[in-house]
């Protein structure tokens, strides 16, 4: 099994959540996170249409590679967004105590 650290901080997320002190907050961090993984999973599926290898493509250059693209995923939820966290957000936020 193939885990990734996004995986862990959404765990970490979720149980932070569980915790007595919920808050709206965290929720938007949650959902924010979602929205990374989100991103990250479709740039990896993007990837893989490549029609052929380049010629520096090893094991170094592909674990750069997906480390590039899961910093790229956490600053396009961040700036632009697609607007899942937002909706996330608004789903979820009834449900969840604390301050906004």
């Amino acid at each position: 099994m193939d885990i990734k650290p996004t995986a862990i901080d959404l765990q970490t997320s979720m149980m932070l959540g569980q915790s007595n002190n919920k808050s709206k907050e965290d929720l938007k961090q949650v959902a924010e996170q979602f929205e990374a993984i989100f991103v990250d999973m479709y740039l990896k599926e993007a990837r893989k249409t490549e029609l052929a290898d380049t010629l520096f493509s090893n094991q170094a250059s592909d674990t750069f590679q997906s480390m590039l693209d899961q910093e790229y995923s956490k600053l396009m939820s961040q700036k632009t967004g697609l607007g899942i966290a937002e909706a996330l957000y608004k789903q979820f936020k009834d449900h969840v105590g604390g301050e906004e």
